[in-house]
């Protein structure tokens, strides 16, 4: 149970010369107390402050030594697309310079056995030589031994 209520307790100060002599040393007291707690305060806020201040710093060394990394990542693979696209481009600059001669060689074949074959009087004609044209006639003509003049 609480104590009963005193008001003597809170009886007026004894008079004396200054009036306001009972409060300057509670207020000296309470700005001691309060410069104290403040300071204590920002003692702590300010290491507080420190600690954070080089948790950034080191963070911030992190953070860039791997975007150095990133970038040193990002240009290695550049180079490599590079590289990549050159090797696809030289594969079809091969493949043309492959595909066009053979091209051209079933072309030239396709048409040497399309066209008619004309004997000349190379290894003799088996049939009769016409020699205002160059051209042996096809049918079957013993060969026949040639004068000489």
């Amino acid at each position: 149970m609480a104590e009963p209520f005193d008001p003597s307790d809170f009886a007026a100060p004894p008079p004396s010369g200054d009036p306001h002599a009972d409060y300057r040393t509670l207020l000296d007291a309470m700005r001691h107390a309060g410069a104290e707690g403040v300071a204590e305060q920002s003692a702590t806020l300010a290491r507080q402050i420190e600690q954070d201040a080089r948790q950034r710093a080191e963070w911030s060394q992190q953070v860039g030594s791997t975007v150095q990394d990133l970038h040193r990542a990002a240009g290695t693979l550049q180079r490599a697309s590079t590289g990549i696209w050159l090797d696809r481009v030289k594969e079809w600059i091969t493949a043309a310079l492959i595909a066009l001669p053979v091209i051209f060689f079933a072309a030239f074949a396709y048409h040497w056995a399309k066209e008619p074959k004309i004997e000349q009087r190379m290894y003799g004609c088996a049939g009769r030589w016409d020699h205002k044209t160059g051209i042996c006639k096809a049918g079957w003509v013993p060969l026949q031994p040639q004068q000489r003049p």
